[in-house]
């Protein structure tokens, strides 16, 4: 939930229930990405994030009929990239294992601390390692982050320019028997 650290964020947003890895939609839409994003002007140099430590958030849930697996990642979202609903030019930021669902609502919860530099035009990332948590009844857990941040830290994000943000969006998997998944929260904090 947002707190007064919250910088920006959406909330509450239907999420897909493909067993492709799909983007969750922006409000009102069903090909754009539902994206959370810092001005590039809070970027530039002495700018309020240049240098400054902040954390993206996501809480996901799913629900399913039957046994049925989940996952919620959450991605750095390039200049390049096409902002559609489909993967393209996208770099893993933080990413759950897999959670099993069994007929049962479930809760996923995965955040990432990051830190912008304007000079170099570089982000760089950590988790701990419980970077999430599930409730679900069967799987119960700290989740181990499955993120691939390590292999490409600090990421490259020189795309960017004085048009565009440093933002982020979350996709959902889910396998047989999904019924359906919401993005409860997607947030940028300040820290």
């Amino acid at each position: 939930m947002a707190n007064a650290n919250t910088f920006a964020a959406v909330y509450n947003l239907t999420g897909p229930t493909s067993a492709t890895e799909t983007c969750v939609a922006a409000s009102g839409s069903t090909t754009q990405r539902a994206l959370v994003g810092i001005r590039a002007d809070l970027l530039s140099a002495n700018g309020l994030f240049d240098g400054h430590p902040f954390k993206v958030r996501a809480v996901s849930r799913g629900l399913a009929s039957g046994a049925c697996n989940m996952t919620l990642n959450i991605y750095l979202n390039l200049a390049n990239n096409t902002g559609l609903t489909t993967l393209t030019s996208d770099i893993l930021l933080i990413g759950t294992s897999t959670q099993a669902l069994a007929s049962v609502s479930g809760v996923l919860w995965a955040e990432a601390y990051c830190l912008w530099d304007s000079v170099s035009g570089r982000l760089a990332a950590r988790w701990d390692d419980g970077a999430g948590l599930a409730n679900i009844v069967t799987t119960p857990a700290i989740i181990k982050s499955s993120a691939a941040i390590t292999g490409t830290n600090p990421m490259s994000a020189t795309g960017i320019t004085s048009t565009n943000l440093l933002s982020f969006y979350v996709t959902h998997t889910m396998s047989a028997n999904a019924t359906s998944s919401s993005l409860i929260e997607l947030a940028i904090d300040q820290i």
